[in-house]
């Protein structure tokens, strides 16, 4: 009976075993791969929605997103630890300046989303002399924006209008209300929360500065080239979540609410509807908007001079999912 029995199960265990080995397998090709998004903004919808909609998974990517803010995702970025990165293009010519091979592949957001905001009491521009503003951190984009405004008002920035690091896009409208500030940059979700609280809103800056490169994804050109097919699936992800950011509406809603923490449902409306006028749909890099960066590091920034704009960038990848027609589909398709 004994060996009867033996017989009998042995063809089950070896079904067990061989399933238990696919799966292992098949667990085991997935690549792990940690990634750093610089700000809590618009542009941090689209990874994780990617994360929810099991986009990354779709290509056997194991994505973990953390938040790295300002400098430090750079150096994230060149330690290994997350080696591709959500950021501006500003750290890309810092770092390369100084003979790292840093590049970005993408362009997610190629204009600037974001708005001159300032206290109700300040009712047109030429009211902020001897008034000090507020940025994320200096050298990051919310510097530069502000910078260029002031410049186009007739201001000589930190000398007629004083300007302070605040640390973040949500501590700048947290030092409005507090009265340390009189205004500064603010993008969305933070600028609608703003609007709501009754401040006003002297410019758009897009309206001033129509081509800038505000996100993209950044990493090293060294990793491309050993890890191809790895960057290829994760730009797919990227792409179709764009998408998804633009079509479906539900979806972005419910990353903004469980994701970023944002639980004021106009805010969540506002950024939705708003936000992705910003996004390319074919996401090249911004070469204007690039251009427009350059010229004001090279202003105070000499080692960036020699950099060539083309070096910064590498749209081979996207290109070829254009040229496929990957990206016409991910939207159609939906």
């Amino acid at each position: 009976m004994n060996t009867i029995r033996t017989r009998i199960h042995l063809p089950l265990a070896v079904v067990l075993f061989v399933a238990v080995t696919m799966a292992t397998s098949l667990a085991m090709a997935k690549t792990t791969l940690r990634v750093a998004y610089s700000s809590i903004s618009g542009s941090a919808v689209v990874p994780w929605i990617a994360i929810d909609k099991g986009l990354f998974a779709k290509y056997d990517l194991d994505v973990e997103l953390i938040y790295v803010a300002g400098s430090q995702a750079m150096q994230s970025l060149l330690g290994g630890t997350t080696p591709i990165g959500l950021q501006g293009i500003e750290p890309v010519f810092r770092v390369n300046a100084h003979g790292n091979d840093t590049v970005m592949i993408l362009g997610l957001t190629t204009k600037p989303p974001f708005s001159i905001m300032v206290r109700p009491e300040i009712r047109d521009y030429r009211e902020l002399k001897g008034k000090a503003m507020g940025i994320t951190r200096y050298g990051s984009s919310t510097d530069m924006l502000l910078r260029l405004t002031l410049e186009k008002w007739g201001f000589k920035p930190e000398i007629d209008v004083p300007i302070l690091q605040m640390g973040g896009v949500p501590p700048i409208l947290a030092g409005m209300q507090s009265k340390r500030i009189y205004g500064g940059p603010l993008s969305l979700p933070t600028l609608a929360r703003a609007k709501q609280e009754g401040y006003r809103e002297l410019a758009d800056v897009a309206d001033l500065v129509p081509d800038y490169q505000v996100a993209g994804i950044v990493t090293r050109r060294a990793f491309i080239k050993q890890n191809v097919d790895v960057v290829r699936g994760f730009l797919k992800a990227i792409i179709e979540a764009t998408a998804t950011f633009k079509n479906e509406p539900a979806v972005a809603r419910k990353v903004m609410r469980d994701r970023l923490k944002i639980d004021d449902p106009a805010v969540i409306e506002e950024t939705q509807k708003s936000y992705p006028r910003y996004m390319p749909m074919v996401p090249y890099p911004s070469r204007p908007g690039i251009a427009v960066i350059k010229s004001f590091l090279d202003k105070n920034e000499p080692a960036v001079r020699a950099l060539n704009i083309d070096d910064q960038i590498d749209s081979q990848i996207v290109r070829e999912l254009e040229q496929s027609g990957f990206i016409q589909s991910a939207y159609h398709s939906r």
